[in-house]
């Protein structure tokens, strides 16, 4: 029992704050060297992913999936023009299954980082807002309100994945509404990609394809309200 008690006493190895702070340490060391890495292009944008990844032969996919993680985890970071860049250097397939490995992976660490460093902060704020958002609810609800956001494309896509991790939200499910949601996405953007580097991409499909996509939460909203109105 008094083994117990001294064991439960003990002060965790690392502190979140250390973590905390070794996270934006990489973050920040990660966006220098990669901002140094090419000069004659914007930084982040699909031409110069694609001449950064497409010099690295074999580990060119691993270095996608990176830079999509890290684009997720830094919210300034576009993510859309790495997409495109995937899909023009891998086709529509391959770069569309790099790009969902990457935004599923960089969502996962943002919402385990959240939960992480957040949720015992959360619990004992005092701000409304911040403990309307961890409040329980229904686990299919957020579900849906995750998978929702990421089909529209003006919903952060980072915002919404610190959030939930401070929602009680649980990891599986929120992987599952994830995935769900950035598959669609991703593979548009890696069409459009791939379409661009054979010399045009079906603009007509790929916007067609993008009004569905924002269209669909909005559809579904509109069922389930008239479906809970009728009982």
């Amino acid at each position: 029992m008094a083994a117990a008690m001294q064991s439960s006493d003990r002060k965790p190895v690392v502190s979140k704050r250390v973590v905390l702070a070794a996270c934006l340490t990489i973050a920040v060391a990660a966006g220098l060297t990669l901002s140094l890495q090419m000069v004659d292009q914007p930084t982040f944008s699909e031409a110069w992913v694609r001449g950064l990844v497409g010099d690295l032969g074999v580990f060119g996919p691993l270095a996608l999936i990176g830079l999509m993680v890290l684009a997720i985890v830094v919210s300034p970071i576009p993510s859309g023009p790495i997409a495109v860049a995937g899909g023009a250097l891998y086709g529509t397939l391959w770069g569309g299954a790099i790009t969902v490995a990457g935004a599923l992976l960089g969502a996962l660490i943002a919402f385990g980082s959240a939960r992480y460093l957040g949720a015992d902060w959360v619990r004992q704020s005092q701000n409304p807002v911040l403990r309307y958002i961890a409040r329980p609810r229904s686990q299919f609800a957020l579900m849906l309100i995750v998978f929702a956001s990421r089909l529209i494309p003006f919903i952060s896509f980072d915002l919404v994945s610190y959030g939930a991790g401070i929602t009680c939200l649980t990891f599986g499910r929120f992987a599952l509404a994830t995935a769900l949601g950035v598959i669609p996405i991703c593979f548009a953007l890696a069409a459009m990609g791939a379409g661009m580097a054979n010399g045009g991409a079906n603009w007509m499909w790929i916007v067609g394809l993008g009004g569905a996509v924002t269209l669909t939460p909005i559809i579904g909203k509109w069922i389930w309200d008239k479906t809970h109105t009728r009982h």
